[in-house]
C-alpha cells in the first residue's frame, strides 16, 4: 500500500505529501490544478516505472479545481483534517499519514506516464492516438474536463482533415542495438544529450535511445563535426531557427562553440567545430537547446537527464512496441535493447552521484518487468 507523509510548508502555503521516492526511471509529473498562485496550484508525482504516487505538493487552503480528486485519492475527511492540522500549525509529527486509492491513483499514474512518454516518443506528439489514450484515461480518472478538451482537440483536428502522423520510416531495432555495442567499445570521451525539457515541444523526433537522438560525425576537418536532429513530420519548422547546437564543458558551466541549425530535407544540421580531437574531448558534451541564454548545467546535471533518457528508452523497448519497428525486429531485439538502456542508465546515476553503490540501483527495473500503464497506442499502432 502507497502511503504518503505529510509535511507543511507555511510560508508558501504548501502542504506536501511524501510517499516512497522515485527510482532510476525518475517522476511522471501531472498538474490537477494550475494556478499563478503557487499555493493555489495542486500537483503529483508518480514513478514512470512501477507507477507509485511519490508525492503530493497542494496548498494548505482548499483548492476547488482539485478537491473532488484529492478527496478521492486520499478521502475527504483525510484532507480534510490534514488541512485544519496544518492551518492550526500542529508539529509535523502530529499530523497522520495518508493511505492512497489504488484505483484512481493508477488511472492518474498512467495519465501522468502517458504524458511523459509523449514527450520523447518516435511518434509524433500530434498523432491523434495520444490525444485519444489521453482521453481515456482522463475519464476513467474522473477528470471530465480534461477528457472533453482532448476530444474537442482530436474534433478539431479531424475537421481540419489533418492526416494521421506516423514514425516513418519504421525504426531498426537491431542495429540500434549494434550500433550502441560498438559505441560501447569505443568509448568515446565526447557525449551529447536531447532533453525535452530544453527544447520546443514537438519539434524533434527522438529515436530509439539517447545515442540515435542525435546524429553526430566527424567533418572534413579533424576537428569539425556535424550534428544533425530529425524533425517531427507534420510540424512547423519555424522553430528550428531558435534553436542551436552547443558544445559545453558542464565542469566550468561554459559554452565553448554554438551553431545555429539549419533545416535540410527531414533534418535539422548544425557544424560546430572541436577544440581538440573528439578521442581527446573527456568532459565534453554536445546538447540541442532552445533558448541560447540558458544557462549550462552541471556535470551531475547532465549525466542525471541522460540516465533519466535512457530509463525512458528501457521502458519504450519493454513495451516492443510493434508499431515503431521494421518487420525484421524480434523480442529478442527489443530486450536486448532493454538491456544495454538499463545499463547505461545505472552507469549515468552511478557518474552524477558519484559512488560505486549507485551503480547497483535499477537492478529491480533491469531484472523486472514495467507495472502495467497507458498502453501507448501510438506506438502501438504507429498512428
Amino acid at each position: 500500500m502507497n502511503d504518503l507523509t505529510p509535511s507543511v510548508e507555511p510560508a508558501a502555503g504548501l502542504l506536501i505529501l511524501e510517499g516512497r521516492p522515485a527510482g532510476v526511471a525518475g517522476e511522471a509529473a501531472f498538474t490537477l490544478a494550475a494556478s499563478t498562485d503557487l499555493a493555489a496550484t495542486t500537483d503529483l508525482a508518480f514513478d514512470r516505472f512501477d507507477g507509485h504516487l511519490v508525492r503530493v505538493i497542494t496548498g494548505i487552503e482548499r483548492e476547488p479545481g482539485a478537491a473532488p480528486v484529492l478527496d478521492r485519492l486520499l478521502g475527504a475527511h483525510a484532507m480534510g483534517a490534514l488541512r485544519d492540522a496544518a492551518a492550526r500549525g500542529d508539529a509535523p509529527t502530529a499530523l497522520p499519514s495518508l493511505r492512497v486509492e489504488p484505483v484512481l491513483s493508477a488511472a492518474l499514474s498512467s495519465l501522468a506516464r502517458l504524458n511523459a512518454f509523449r514527450d520523447t516518443s518516435p511518434v509524433p506528439r500530434h498523432s491523434r492516438w495520444w490525444t485519444v489514450e489521453s482521453a481515456v484515461l482522463a475519464e476513467q480518472a474522473g477528470l471530465h474536463a480534461k477528457a472533453l478538451a482532448e476530444m474537442d482537440l482530436l474534433r478539431a483536428g479531424l475537421a481540419r482533415g489533418e492526416s494521421a502522423q506516423t514514425c516513418s520510416p519504421p525504426l531498426d531495432v537491431a542495429a540500434e542495438v549494434a550500433e550502441l555495442e560498438k559505441a560501447a567499445m569505443r568509448q568515446s570521451q565526447l557525449r551529447w544529450v536531447v532533453d525535452p525539457a530544453l527544447i520546443p515541444a514537438g519539434l524533434f523526433r527522438f529515436g530509439l535511445s539517447p545515442h540515435s537522438d542525435l546524429l553526430v560525425r566527424q567533418g572534413s576537418e579533424t576537428l569539425q563535426l556535424n550534428v544533425e536532429a530529425m524533425l517531427a513530420p507534420g510540424v512547423p519548422t519555424a522553430g528550428v531557427g531558435q534553436c542551436e547546437v552547443r558544445l559545453v564543458n558542464p565542469a566550468e558551466r561554459s559554452v565553448l562553440t554554438r551553431a545555429p541549425l539549419d533545416v535540410c530535407g527531414s533534418r535539422a544540421r548544425a557544424q560546430i567545430r572541436l577544440p581538440v580531437p573528439a578521442d581527446e574531448a573527456d568532459g565534453l558534451w554536445i546538447e540541442l537547446v532552445g533558448d541560447p541564454e540558458r544557462p549550462v548545467s552541471s556535470l551531475a546535471g547532465h549525466l542525471t537527464r541522460r540516465a533519466l533518457r535512457w530509463a525512458d528508452a528501457a521502458l519504450r523497448a519493454a513495451r516492443a512496441p510493434k508499431g515503431l519497428a521494421s518487420q525484421a525486429t524480434t523480442d529478442a531485439d527489443w530486450a536486448a535493447l532493454a538491456a544495454l538502456a538499463w545499463q547505461a542508465c545505472r552507469d549515468d546515476w552511478a557518474a552524477a552521484r558519484g559512488s560505486v553503490r549507485a551503480a547497483g540501483q535499477g537492478a529491480a527495473e533491469s531484472a523486472g518487468t514495467p507495472s502495467v500503464g497507458p498502453a501507448c497506442l501510438a506506438e502501438a499502432l504507429n498512428g
